[in-house]
């Protein structure tokens, strides 16, 4: 063990965030090929937080409410899978 802990890899630091995603989101449920999109789509969402991080520090109102409006957007979206896929494992039933 180095100074400041173990160094975690590329992937093991990917796989956290995927984790505390599908925590925070109530995604547990899901199927795995549905998680598969979900990992995808955290992946392509991963390098928007720098991007939103330099918007709001510029301290333009206007673009930090589109950002405030789009991060909206996209919770909304993780509760329509989630809900879909809820919905989806009762019609099989």
């Amino acid at each position: 063990m180095g100074l400041f802990g173990e160094k975690i890899s590329k992937e093991e630091k990917q796989a956290q965030e995927i984790a505390k995603l599908v925590s925070k989101y109530h995604l547990d449920s899901l199927d795995p090929e549905d998680l598969d999109t979900v990992k995808q789509i955290a992946a392509d969402l991963a390098g928007n937080g720098l991007i939103s991080l330099g918007v709001s520090l510029s301290g333009k109102a206007e673009d930090v409410a589109k950002i405030t409006y789009l991060s909206a957007l996209v919770r909304q979206n993780w509760l329509i899978i989630n809900q879909l896929s809820r919905i989806s494992k009762l019609l099989e039933k």
